[in-house]
């Protein structure tokens, strides 16, 4: 676990069997609050204290951690049961690790511009993520074109440099594509994830 990308903040999302007879699994969103070596202290959400009694000590969970490398899948169990808005689950020396390169993506409007030999074409981002980023444009751009763009992710920082593939994903939005990363610096990626949790903590926070 030591040379996985688990930090502070990154999303987890806790996957417990709510229905014993049916098979039904709930997830939960916590966030990591302590990464250790073979365990995670993660927030547990008030909202959900229904479900701590499926969380005792030493129950068998899933935790799906949004990295930037995409989505790690632990199989784990649980240390310390939730309480006074904590968790700590613990991996086992069985654990497995799945990767998915899939990423969180959240509703993002700012600056994207696309360049080519006449310019920097500006256009506007429906939401971001890790992998990719949606955005409109009246331009005419071709499906499968390979561009280098940059984008702004804060109003007062560097311009994030991206090598992508132009994708058009939804023909029903003549104006929507998609911008496949291809090439990008990790800590720019982990900059465009870490602001994608930002933006979903905000958002759950308003809903209570």
């Amino acid at each position: 676990m030591a040379q996985n990308p688990i930090k502070r903040g990154l999303k987890v999302q806790v996957e417990i069997d709510t229905g014993s007879f049916t098979g039904t699994k709930t997830r939960i969103d916590c966030y990591i609050i302590e990464p250790e070596f073979d365990r995670l202290t993660v927030s547990f959400p008030e909202s959900k204290l229904e479900f701590a009694p499926y969380l005792s000590e030493g129950t068998e969970i899933k935790a799906f951690i949004y990295s930037f490398t995409g989505i790690l899948i632990i199989d784990s169990i649980v240390y310390d049961a939730p309480f006074d808005g904590k968790m700590v689950i613990e991996f086992n020396e069985q654990h497995q690790i799945i990767q998915r390169r899939k990423y969180l993506r959240m509703p993002y409007i700012t600056d994207l511009y696309i360049l080519d030999e006449a310019g920097n074409k500006r256009v506007d981002t429906i939401d971001i993520g890790g992998g990719g980023v949606r955005f409109s444009t009246s331009l005419p751009l071709k499906d499968s074109q390979q561009v280098t763009a940059q984008l702004r992710l804060e109003q007062f920082e560097p311009l994030i440099k991206i090598d992508g593939v132009i994708l058009k994903k939804n023909f029903y939005k003549q104006n929507e594509y998609v911008l496949e990363f291809m090439q990008i610096k990790e800590q720019d990626r982990d900059k465009i994830i870490q602001k994608c949790v930002k933006i979903e903590q905000t958002q759950n926070a308003n809903k209570y």
